[in-house]
């Protein structure tokens, strides 16, 4: 009788802890609307996609499309602002459903998580001083000290052409910062000598900061930085995807996504003069 009691115990604690690890798949559509939020993960830094305007609740076209699914599913969105590369873990441990913070559809990501069609196009641009002539593409960062945000496509592309690619053994340094603002500020004081991140944020903080120019980064060959958006969600939950892409085809097809992108382009623009 105490092993059949023991043996039942056991099965008990069992069953309760994978019921706990269910979560770890990510919640289903059925599961939102039970729950009667959903819960997006971002790091408001990079406007027009997400940023902090007059309070502390991050605005931006990223957050109007999380608000656009929440709509759609009848409940109502909860944003969880963090740093950018510890957002794959709120996804794992099942403290967001979802992130949508300007994220490139890339293959080591899909090893982490899942992707949603992509929801936009990007590219990677580079911001030096004005008057510096001596960066025009990405092989001209040889020797230079290169600010990134730490996680982010741009953090990527430099430190992989460091350890391996055109600027291995040029001298060159990644810089790595948990924050976009501070690399920015980091070439105004002449910490170091450009910055590499997406192309939208580099647009509006040299609009909105004088001495600034920024422009595409490509390579010497003419090879471009094009990059695809995507929202992610827990690596196994494919039923959300689906649901998702349901939801944001219609919406890219008939520019919904890029008005907002635009709309959130100059208000941050405004915001920061």
């Amino acid at each position: 009788m105490k092993r059949i009691i023991t043996a039942a115990l056991v099965l008990a604690m069992l069953t309760a802890l994978l019921a706990g690890c269910g979560g770890s798949k990510g919640k289903t559509v059925e599961d939102i609307k039970k729950a009667g939020k959903l819960v997006m993960g971002t790091d408001a830094a990079w406007a027009p996609f997400e940023y902090i305007a007059d309070s502390d609740t991050p605005v931006g076209s990223d957050i109007d499309l999380a608000q656009a699914l929440a709509d759609h599913w009848g409940v109502k969105l909860e944003i969880v602002n963090a740093a950018f590369d510890t957002l794959p873990q709120y996804l794992d441990n099942g403290s967001v459903d979802i992130v949508i913070a300007a994220m490139t559809i890339t293959e080591e990501r899909k090893e982490q998580m899942a992707f949603s069609d992509p929801y936009t196009i990007s590219a990677q641009y580079i911001i030096v001083k004005e008057g510096d002539g001596s960066v025009q593409t990405i092989e001209d960062l040889a020797g230079k000290k290169t600010a990134v945000h730490l996680g982010t496509t741009g953090d990527f592309l430099v430190s992989e052409e460091i350890s391996s690619g055109c600027l291995k053994d040029t001298g060159a340094e990644v810089v790595q910062y948990k924050n976009l603002t501070e690399g920015c500020l980091a070439l105004q004081k002449g910490t170091v000598d450009a910055v590499v991140l997406d192309i939208l944020p580099a647009q509006n903080f040299c609009a909105v900061n004088e001495g600034l120019k920024c422009f595409e980064a490509v390579y010497r060959d003419g090879s471009s930085t094009k990059e695809e958006y995507g929202i992610a969600v827990n690596k196994a939950n494919t039923e959300l995807i689906a649901a998702i892409n349901e939801i944001i085809k219609p919406m890219v097809e008939d520019g919904t996504i890029e008005a907002s992108i635009e709309k959130h382009k100059e208000l941050a623009s405004l915001l920061e003069q």
